[in-house]
């Protein structure tokens, strides 16, 4: 006893204390988490007040107290992308400007303020100008989050940061769908808008807390760095916002970029039409609807789960067959539906098969609609990757707003639904051919 005492205390003297590197790695790998965590919430509470209006779609639509037509609808989304590719043209530099974390959180606050005024409007002009307002603000959350992830985390890990990030995505489109239709089966459109509020503005309050602009805020240095080191060189170090616009311009992988997002963004923009169409389609409920339109975002969050894993895992080349074999799925998937429209099946039989056809619709299309633009801007755009990442994004939501605007007064007209899914499919073959493209120009660079 005394020996095995004795030898304890002589150990615990001669061991060297423990080195500051294994502390600052524990504490970094606590922060990171955090960090994650607090994006992760708060993406949620953008796509929330977005999904919001996508649920009371058809409840508002059949409001004889709004007088809103599908046309009508259609513009009020297409106002709401005017907002988003608006704000994705400042908010990349603003978020370069102020930085992340303080972007972030006033860009949710005024979300969830706009969401919240649409139970208190009833004009059509009111709608449009909220969501233009809701989702100009809503658009600084990739920018901002992009220039987080540059600060917190090492590039080959963007890929894995980024797939989990975009689940928060679908994650909150798919339990938004449920909650909310839920909510509507039980309650006035109204309901669906001030929930959504709710929820968000508490989300803030909780991050504001804990969510740190980067490493040093909490005395880490920055991510796969001692102390004192600095950061590799990027083309852009030192360069101005006028200097980094003509390097964007003049490089061809961010016109492919913008390309390919620019269709990705369409097929992904369906799920504003979801509800509409499988309401008008099989004839359910408006809260049916809702719910049945969540398989698309569920597809997106499975997809994801393991999408950011293999995006950093394969080589560049074999990106290109993996989004490009992923995108030409997601074509097939809208084969599919454009045949069951001129099938006739029983009201049960084709809700099951849609479903299904959503599901996998999603699985397939999210991968290429998120990672490589989000990998890319970060790589390409270096200290100025929150204006890259709002330029590429603005390109998508500015093809997405056309969509909108001509889709809603496509589907009023006799076979609208139809001439909407040739729309799709020929988006569908543009986005494979340029996302393959531009994956071989990328593994080229």
């Amino acid at each position: 006893m005394v020996v095995c005492g004795m030898s304890f205390t002589w150990r615990s003297r001669a061991a060297p204390p423990r080195p500051q590197l294994v502390d600052d790695n524990s504490r970094r790998l606590r922060w990171e988490f955090v960090t994650l965590g607090c994006m992760y919430a708060g993406y949620m509470g953008f796509i929330l007040c977005r999904t919001a209006i996508y649920v009371g779609s058809p409840a508002m639509v059949d409001d004889p107290a709004l007088g809103l037509t599908k046309t009508m609808f259609g513009a009020v989304l297409g106002w709401g992308t005017a907002g988003m590719v608006t704000g994705k043209l400042l908010s990349g530099a603003v978020a370069d400007r102020f930085g992340g974390r303080r972007v972030f959180l006033v860009a949710l606050s005024i979300t969830a303020a706009a969401a919240g005024s649409f139970a208190a409007v009833r004009s059509f002009d009111a709608f449009c100008a909220l969501n233009f307002s809701m989702l100009l603000a809503a658009s600084a959350g990739w920018p901002a989050m992009s220039k987080l992830i540059a600060a917190w985390y090492e590039p080959e890990r963007y890929g894995k940061v980024w797939g989990v990030i975009s689940t928060s995505s679908r994650l909150s489109a798919v339990l938004s769908s449920l909650a909310l239709g839920a909510l509507l089966a039980r309650a006035p459109w109204t309901a669906v808008f001030v929930a959504a509020a709710g929820l968000t503005g508490a989300a803030v309050l909780a991050i504001s807390f804990f969510l740190k602009a980067g490493p040093a805020d909490v005395s880490l240095p920055p991510p796969g760095r001692l102390a004192g080191e600095k950061s590799p060189p990027h083309a852009l170090d030192g360069a101005s916002l006028k200097e980094a616009l003509r390097y964007f311009a003049r490089s061809g992988r961010v016109w492919l970029m913008c390309v390919s997002l620019m269709c990705t963004t369409v097929l992904m923009e369906v799920i504003g039409f979801l509800p509409l169409y499988l309401k008008e389609t099989l004839g359910i409920s408006p809260a049916q609807a809702a719910t049945a339109s969540s398989v698309f975002p569920a597809g997106c969050f499975v997809a994801l789960l393991a999408g950011g894993w293999a995006y950093d895992r394969v080589s560049r080349q074999g990106r290109a067959a993996l989004l490009g074999g992923m995108l030409v799925l997601a074509g097939l998937c809208l084969a599919a539906l454009f045949v069951m429209g001129r099938v006739r099946l029983e009201p049960s039989t084709a809700f099951a098969a849609t479903v299904v056809i959503l599901f996998l619709y999603g699985l397939t299309v999210a991968p290429s609609y998120y990672l490589p633009m989000s990998v890319f801007s970060i790589e390409h755009g270096g200290p100025h990757c929150g204006v890259l990442i709002g330029l590429i994004d603005a390109a998508g939501y500015a093809a997405a707003m056309l969509y909108q605007f001509a889709g809603g007064a496509l589907v009023d007209r006799p076979g609208g639904w139809q001439n909407m899914l040739v729309l799709l499919l020929a988006m569908s073959a543009v986005s494979v051919l340029t996302t393959v493209w531009f994956a071989l120009e990328d593994a080229k660079a």
